[in-house]
């Protein structure tokens, strides 16, 4: 046990969080950091179960006050000043850098992993979403579920119209149909709360419109479009690369064997690390990388992490029928 504590001191050390100052039971660290001493930085704390969090803060005593009204178990903080314009950049780091050592982290931005209860796991049990991640979904996996509001159809009628009107809108809902058998666990459980699929958004609609964009979390999971004033097509898709680069032995070789894809590095907040962004400039290549298992694999392990993070903040843009229109075709 010595070595395993001796170890986790080396790694927090590593990160830059030297002294460790027990706070099992204290209500504020205010005779730590006097109005004279510097309070903006990052900060640790370390919980009863062996849990972890990394955070910034301008003003420290404040920050550990709001967390102790939530959190009870917080055992021990440490803290190093750091410029408020520094902080966004190096919180990230530290959180990349420690889950990469193998701490355990109650963050929830930043991380991979979501330790500890999920929302998600109330409505999916972690045994279904991790045989998901094996086999992927089941047939009862699209059997509705859920009645939204007349609001909701209502609020998305027009841009539906024009969806079903829209020379694509055919091929996009084949594109729907296959990421939803294949990349989101138990789609119609899910649906409104975990994930949503927007219609004809206004992105980039003097440029480049959408068709649909499914989100999950805070961040865009899946996008298909058009290239305005043309006859041409394209669409991306968010993927795990350390799930992708099991299926292909590294990047070049995924490239190699779709030399059209372009392959882009990410690092949304709801993603954490390891995330690449695929790019296709037709709805045909898309369909094509929606039948490589691995690609499949690689997009299901990331909208999953996303999933567990939190629930769905663009819920209120979801189009229900056209979420019907697709899973009435699977």
């Amino acid at each position: 046990m010595s070595g395993l504590v001796d170890q986790r001191r080396s790694i927090e050390a590593a990160l830059g969080f030297n002294e460790i100052h027990d706070v099992t039971s204290m209500k504020s660290i205010a005779h730590m950091f006097p109005p004279s001493k510097p309070r903006c930085g990052i900060y640790f704390l370390k919980f009863g179960d062996g849990l972890c969090y990394i955070g910034q803060a301008v003003d420290v005593v404040r920050r550990f006050a709001q967390h102790r009204k939530i959190y009870d178990d917080i055992v021990a903080i440490a803290f190093f000043v750091l410029p408020r314009a520094n902080l966004d950049s190096v919180e990230r780091l530290l959180i990349f850098k420690a889950e990469s050592q193998g701490l355990r982290l109650k963050n929830a931005v930043h991380v991979t992993s979501v330790e500890g209860e999920r929302d998600l796991d109330l409505v999916v049990s972690n045994e279904e979403q991790e045989s998901f991640l094996i086999g992927g979904n089941d047939g009862e996996s699209f059997t509705r579920l859920i009645d939204l509001p007349s609001s909701q159809h209502d609020r998305s009628s027009k841009n539906f119209q024009r969806f079903q009107s829209h020379e694509f809108g055919r091929t996009a809902v084949g594109l729907l149909q296959k990421y939803f058998r294949s990349c989101i666990v138990r789609p119609r459980t899910t649906e409104y709360s975990f994930w949503s699929v927007s219609c004809m958004p206004s992105t980039n609609v003097g440029s480049w419109p959408r068709l649909f964009a499914v989100n999950a979390a805070s961040m865009e999971l899946f996008v298909a479009g058009w290239q305005k004033g043309s006859h041409l097509t394209w669409a991306f898709l968010n993927v795990a690369d350390d799930v992708l680069t099991q299926h292909w032995q590294n990047l070049q070789a995924f490239s190699e064997r779709y030399p059209t894809v372009e392959t882009v590095e990410r690092s949304y907040r709801d993603a954490g690390q390891r995330q690449v962004t695929l790019h296709v400039s037709s709805h045909e290549e898309m369909l094509e990388l929606l039948h490589d298992e691995g690609v499949c694999k690689a997009a299901a392990a990331l909208s999953l992490r996303v999933m567990r993070k939190r629930g769905n903040l663009y819920a209120k843009y979801h189009c229900p029928q056209l979420a019907e229109l697709t899973f009435s075709g699977l």
